[in-house]
């Protein structure tokens, strides 16, 4: 795709942000009022590649996806507000206009820090819970959620990104010859694997923000593996080390959320982002986290 200068609409961009699978984005500034922004706010427009919208159906896929996202307006979720086409030099350009976030990926800051201090870690994964709950309460899964899609700012906000393209993402990125799932492999949670036919629930989303968790504190993955063949088997059948093995620092409390979250087992996570939320926002005081700790006390006698 031919990198974008100029106006697009009422928008002038700024700057190249980077590209990715489902297009390139930019920072834009809004020249003319657009649907839910203002002449003078800045932007983040995502260009869809061209080569995308000749598959079948996609570009009514593409307007379905990006109406859900703008129905999430919630502080812990990047925003959409708007999704259109215009004609630049006789091709189509189709486009997401997006909230614009100062700040960091998840993925940049373990690079910064190596392991993340788990007082940082227990505010990120409740921030993370609290978006979910809005995608899900919302009727959306995320289906995507992974240290990339997820931005810090320098106040330690904490926003999801990518909400309303994530399936389309998805469908990218799974071979669809052989019904192998080829994505975000590392985030995806067993039955993402053995239902390709079937949307997974809300569940799914927290077992990848348990993966997140495990990441952020021990700067190791759960499910290490070579290719993508090998992360799947994992996933589907190893246990992954406990996470106080690779640091011993962590409390009990973040040991167990971590592991319980991991669970191959649906009916074994916790049933909501909301009671996550409620969880990491608690601590220790949690219900849940007494009736874990009398349970463990129980099995260790």
């Amino acid at each position: 795709m031919t990198e974008l200068t100029g106006r697009l609409g009422p928008y002038r961009i700024a700057s190249d942000l980077g590209s990715g699978g489902m297009g390139r984005v930019y920072l834009a500034d809004v020249v003319d009022a657009a649907p839910q922004v203002r002449a003078g706010d800045k932007v983040a427009l995502k260009v869809i590649h061209p080569h995308l919208l000749e598959t079948t159906g996609f570009f009514k896929r593409f307007l379905r996806e990006a109406d859900l996202g703008r129905q999430v307006c919630h502080e812990n979720v990047v925003r959409t507000y708007d999704c259109d086409a215009l004609m630049v030099e006789q091709s189509q350009v189709n486009f997401l206009v997006m909230e614009y976030v100062e700040g960091q990926t998840l993925r940049d800051l373990m690079r910064e820090l190596g392991r993340v201090p788990e007082e940082l870690c227990r505010h990120v994964g409740r921030e993370i819970a609290k978006g979910l709950r809005a995608i899900h309460e919302a009727g959306a899964v995320h289906r995507d959620l992974k240290p990339e899609n997820v931005l810090v700012t320098p106040d330690h906000d904490v926003k999801i990104m990518d909400l309303g393209v994530a399936r389309l993402q998805e469908e990218v990125i799974r071979l669809s010859q052989t019904g192998q799932f080829v994505g975000s492999v590392l985030y995806a949670a067993p039955e993402q694997f053995e239902t390709l036919d079937a949307p997974p629930d809300g569940r799914s989303d927290l077992h990848a923000l348990g993966v997140i968790l495990y990441e952020l504190a021990t700067a190791s993955h759960p499910y290490q593996a070579d290719d993508p063949a090998g992360a799947m088997r994992h996933i589907l059948r190893a246990e992954p080390r406990r996470i106080s093995e690779l640091n011993p620092q962590l409390s009990p409390f973040y040991e167990e959320l971590v592991h319980v979250l991991l669970q191959k087992d649906v009916e074994a996570r916790p049933e909501s982002a909301r009671q996550v939320a409620e969880i990491l926002g608690e601590g220790e005081d949690s219900r849940w986290w007494r009736e874990q700790a009398k349970a463990i006390r129980r099995t260790t006698k």
